[in-house]
């Protein structure tokens, strides 16, 4: 007999069953977005660590140390041409026949030599001490290179970390603004339905809307391009969140003593002055040419010969002064010298370009700071107009005295309004930060360094 189970009884298991489902497929749901790079918790990056994570990862600064390097390595040559010169030689000869003269033999079979020889130079014409004293400027040069890197590349942090930020708000802002689109469709929709309005309205109301999200798509696009421009200068593969920095407090003093400070701290001018000493060093080194070189050499000579020859000599010891002069060398000496001062006055011109180029830029920077202040209380001021504005247009929309041009004005106001607060105060901290890079004191302001104003 077949057994007929109650209907009631079989809806119960099909919805306890699609529960189930449901259920099971919402937790699935869930674990694959929380397990996304959406929902993953970034490791958050203040300013402070994107300073140092850059600068310990950032080739430039690693070049710069390489350059340090090197120029250590040259003061080392330097030194070696100053101090005694020993070598070693060696030679084995091997004659095809034995040659004699009656009882005298002229050509052993074969012959064998030694020759320890010592140099030391003593007088070069100041030639040597003039490219010592080059090879230490060049290292000092190569010093303040490895600060100005560690400056460029500080300063290139604070714009990309300030780019994102910017870029992140900007997503705000236009998150926003697809929010309020939305809801003006949805009025404008409830409108058309009940006769309010025609269906032109529906469709602008729609049109901006879709604006809305392309422009929401756009910004998280180059939203994307901020952070990765940011991984690349901090040298890093993972994804990060960025925070709001404390806010940089400015230089205090007049705009003559800031250009004073950064002549004094600026390493860049600071190259340019060494850059001048080595110019100056050359000179005496091309003069050193026109000098005469003296120099002591010691050699100590070792032979053996097979056999001996009559008047053959197993070693000798001597020591000779030789004195150098050149007499003609076809006006090589004038040309280098005539090179090596127009370096100099190369050098000189440099220094006095870079020194202006430096009072512009400090002057520029105290501008930019001083102007960013000014404009910042006007878009404060503007956005609270315009918040005020949308929300009285809005309303007055709903009930169907404003039209959709209307608020549609109002909403690109606000949107304009709130772009130009937040990239103001994003370039007010960014413009501080450039002053203090023109000032030469960033690195310093940021604890990579421990230079003090003069």
């Amino acid at each position: 007999m077949r057994k007929t189970v109650p209907k009631t009884l079989c809806l119960a298991q099909d919805h306890r069953g699609s529960f189930v489902y449901l259920l099971f497929l919402s937790a699935l749901v869930m674990a694959i977005l929380i397990s996304s790079p959406l929902f993953a918790q970034d490791r958050v990056i203040t300013l402070d660590e994107a300073y140092k994570t850059a600068v310990d990862n950032h080739e430039a600064v690693k070049i710069a140390g390489e350059a340090v390097s090197q120029a250590q390595s040259n003061l080392d040559k330097t030194t070696a041409r100053i101090l005694p010169n020993l070598t070693v030689e060696g030679t084995y000869t091997r004659y095809n026949e034995q040659k004699s003269s009656g009882s005298f033999v002229t050509q052993p079979e074969d012959n064998s030599k030694v020759d320890i020889r010592v140099t030391q130079p003593l007088y070069t014409g100041g030639r040597e001490w003039a490219n010592r004293r080059q090879a230490r400027a060049l290292i000092e040069k190569s010093k303040e290179g490895v600060e100005l890197s560690t400056e460029n590349v500080l300063r290139a942090t604070a714009r990309a970390y300030f780019g994102l930020l910017k870029a992140q708000k900007d997503v705000e802002i236009k998150d926003a603004a697809l929010k309020r689109a939305d809801e003006r469709r949805k009025v404008a929709d409830a409108r058309f339905k009940v006769g309010e309005v025609t269906r032109s309205a529906v469709l602008r109301a729609e049109a901006e809307l879709a604006g809305a999200e392309a422009e929401l798509i756009t910004s998280k696009s180059n939203l994307l391009d901020a952070r990765n421009n940011l991984k690349r200068i901090l040298g890093v593969t993972e994804d990060f969140a960025v925070v709001e920095p404390a806010q940089h407090g400015s230089v205090e003093g007049d705009t003559e003593t800031l250009v004073k400070r950064a002549l004094d701290s600026r390493n860049d001018y600071k190259q340019s002055i060494l850059d001048q000493r080595v110019a100056s060093e050359g000179i005496t080194f091309a003069k050193g040419n026109f000098y005469p070189q003296l120099k002591l050499e010691g050699l100590y000579s070792w032979r053996d010969q097979n056999p001996q020859t009559t008047f053959f000599q197993e070693d000798s010891l001597s020591a000779s002064l030789i004195l150098t002069y050149p007499i003609f060398e076809g006006g090589l000496r004038r040309a280098e010298v005539a090179e090596a001062r127009s370096k100099f006055r190369e050098a000189e011109f440099r220094k006095l370009g870079l020194r202006r180029d430096i009072e512009i830029e400090v002057r520029d920077a105290i501008n930019n700071v001083e102007s960013f202040r000014a404009v910042i209380d006007s878009f404060t001021k503007q956005v609270s107009f315009a918040e005020e504005d949308y929300r009285m247009v809005f309303e007055q929309f709903k009930f169907g005295i404003a039209t959709t041009v209307e608020v549609i004005d109002s909403d690109t106001t606000l949107v304009q309004a709130q772009r130009s607060l937040a990239n103001a105060a994003y370039d007010l901290q960014l413009s501080i930060i450039e002053l203090k890079y023109r000032l030469g004191i960033l690195a310093q302001d940021a604890g990579f360094t421990e230079k003090s104003p003069k």
